[in-house]
């Protein structure tokens, strides 16, 4: 593994760090989807949002560590 490759990979698990808090944070207030609820619609987008950048970022890191 090259310098570079290293302080990617290093910058990559701080990032998922930062994810992983506040996606635990949206998931600790998040309440479920109330009927025809517009705000519950869009607490409920944001966490899936954050639950995916969280996977790529994974995703990522695995690629990385294989290379």
């Amino acid at each position: 593994m090259n310098q570079n490759t290293a302080q990617k990979l290093k910058e990559l698990e701080e990032k998922l760090a930062k994810a992983e808090a506040r996606y635990k944070e949206r998931l600790s207030r998040f309440r479920g989807v109330p009927h025809e609820s517009a705000a519950g619609e869009l607490s409920y987008s944001d966490l899936k949002v954050w639950e995916d950048h969280v996977a790529t970022i994974k995703l990522e890191i695995e690629a990385l560590k294989k290379a």
